[in-house]
C-alpha cells in the first residue's frame, strides 16, 4: 500500500478516490474514436453511466459493455463496475465542422445528371440526382473523417481491415478479387 492510499484509507475518502478512478480510466479502456463519442458522467452503486450523442450509438456500444467492464476492472485491479450504461444526451462537438466538408467536385453533378438520363418522370429524375448527390456528400465526409472504402464493393465504412462487414460476413472476402 503506497502512503496516497493510506492517507485517502484513513480519511475515509478512499471508496470515493476509486469511484472517480473509473471515470478517468474510461478514455484509457474505449480508445481515441470512442472517447470523443462519448463522456462520462458519473459512477454510482456499481454502474458506470456514460453520455453518447445518440441512441443508435448508445445501443452499439451496449453491445461491447461486458468487454469495457471487464478492461476497467483490470486496470482498477478490482471488480468495482458491476455496469455500464450508455444515455443518449446533448453536447457540444469537440471539433468544429468544416463548411468545406463534403463538397463534391463539380462534374458530380453531371454524372447524377447522365446516371439518371432515362427516367422519363422529370421530378422523380430530380429526386433520384438529389438523393444520389447527397448519398455522396455522405461519403466524403466519412471519408474525411477516417473511413475507408471496402476493398472488394467499394461502400465507405468505419472499422477494422479493409474490407467491409458486409463483405466480410457474407464470405465475399474469401471469393478472391473484386474483380
Amino acid at each position: 500500500m503506497n502512503w496516497v492510499e493510506t492517507v485517502l484509507k484513513k480519511n475515509n475518502l478512499w471508496k470515493d478516490y476509486c469511484y472517480q478512478r473509473t471515470l478517468l480510466l474510461w478514455d484509457k479502456v474505449c480508445g481515441k474514436r470512442i472517447a470523443a463519442l462519448t463522456r462520462t458522467q458519473r459512477f454510482s452503486r456499481g454502474t458506470l453511466w456514460i453520455e453518447v450523442p445518440s441512441p443508435s450509438i448508445a445501443h452499439d456500444l451496449s453491445l461491447l459493455g461486458d468487454k469495457y467492464i471487464k478492461r476497467i476492472n483490470e486496470l482498477a485491479e478490482k471488480d468495482i463496475v458491476k455496469r455500464i450504461r450508455f444515455v443518449p444526451g446533448k453536447f457540444a462537438r469537440t471539433q468544429p465542422v468544416s463548411k468545406d466538408l463534403g463538397r463534391l467536385p463539380p462534374d458530380d453533378r453531371a454524372e447524377a445528371h447522365t446516371l439518371f438520363a432515362q427516367v422519363a418522370d422529370p421530378g422523380l429524375r430530380e429526386l433520384f440526382e438529389r438523393f444520389y448527390l447527397t448519398a455522396r456528400k455522405r461519403q466524403e465526409v466519412q471519408l474525411v473523417r477516417g473511413a475507408k472504402r471496402c476493398s472488394y464493393c467499394g461502400v465507405v465504412f468505419s472499422g477494422e481491415g479493409d474490407i467491409c462487414p458486409g463483405c466480410r460476413f457474407s464470405g465475399i472476402a474469401d471469393c478472391g478479387s473484386a474483380d
